[in-house]
């Protein structure tokens, strides 16, 4: 259609020039004819923007509507600190899948480039697993109460480091350190389009998650709010992005009693409270994101 209409505005553009150079005259014959030249002037300036703004219709769609969806898979650098047993934990290897999409809030760019938007992500997939353990009893940015000073283990000089063991060969790991995250994201973003297909967008997100971790021979659970703030710069349908996470709560802690080897398991008086611990331990993580994401 666009190309009818554009070799239609080409041929009316010719027959004003080709009018205008065949009809010479004088008095009323001449003004007619510089009507109908001006006539068709304004049908080919008419045509002329009808195909402008269909060109910019077509861009948008490819730039907003058919790149609103988005498919993450990234790398992940990841720290988990204990708060109560002043342990922390570095990741050796870890990925992320993330699954969502943008809700413009306005149809019309601000400025022609400027759109703000509500991400949502159905699906955000973390896993990582931890290979060094780094164990603190003095103060620290980590695992300090946060004013400096004092670390309740009657270290009160903020410079006394107590003792360390960071990436200890020795710490026994049973079965490995791991930890798993499923939930979602929602939260606002700002994208600019500054030329044709190319766009750089900023987000803000809270993502409510189910962490589950396997530290040696412990099982721990529970509910993480998690928060997001991260930036992607896209070209048409391939982005490339960084993303910082932070959250904590206080986990649900479950391990074998290792004292219930000199049990007598053939006493009917005995219930799996013998043979488990519970416990409840506050953790903190923080995680470090790089992706590639695909739009459609």
């Amino acid at each position: 259609m666009k190309k009818f209409v554009s070799v239609f505005a080409l041929a009316a553009f010719m027959a004003c020039g080709a009018a205008k150079a065949q009809f010479v005259g004088t008095g009323a014959e001449n003004n007619g004819n510089a009507n109908e030249v001006d006539s068709l002037r304004t049908v080919v300036g008419t045509l002329s923007k009808q195909v402008d703004n269909a060109n910019q219709a077509e861009l948008d769609q490819k730039i907003w509507k058919d790149r609103a969806k988005y498919f993450n898979i990234g790398f992940v650098k990841q720290s988990l600190t204990s708060k109560d047993d002043y342990i922390k934990y570095k990741s050796e290897a870890g990925v992320n899948i993330t699954w969502g999409k943008t809700y413009y809030l306005h149809k019309k760019p601000l400025w022609g480039m400027v759109k703000i938007g509500l991400d949502w992500s159905w699906m955000d997939f973390n896993y990582v697993k931890y290979s060094s353990v780094e164990e603190k009893f003095a103060y620290d940015d980590d695992f300090g109460d946060g004013n400096g000073f004092g670390n309740g283990w009657g270290y009160d000089d903020p410079f006394d480091n107590g003792w360390d063991m960071e990436e200890d060969e020795d710490y026994d790991l049973d079965f490995g350190c791991h930890q798993f995250e499923y939930g979602m994201q929602i939260g606002p973003s700002i994208t600019v389009n500054p030329i044709h297909h190319l766009k750089v967008s900023t987000y803000f997100r809270f993502q409510p998650s189910a962490s589950i971790m396997l530290l040696d021979d412990e099982v721990y659970y529970g509910f993480v709010p998690f928060f997001n703030f991260g930036a992607a710069v896209a070209w048409k349908a391939i982005s490339l992005g960084v993303e910082g996470r932070w959250g904590g709560t206080k986990y649900h802690g479950v391990s074998v009693d290792d004292e219930s080897d000199g049990y007598d398991y053939e006493n009917e008086d005995m219930d799996a409270s013998d043979f488990v611990d519970t416990f409840r331990q506050r953790m903190r993580t923080k995680s470090f994101r790089v992706y590639l994401s695909f739009r459609f």
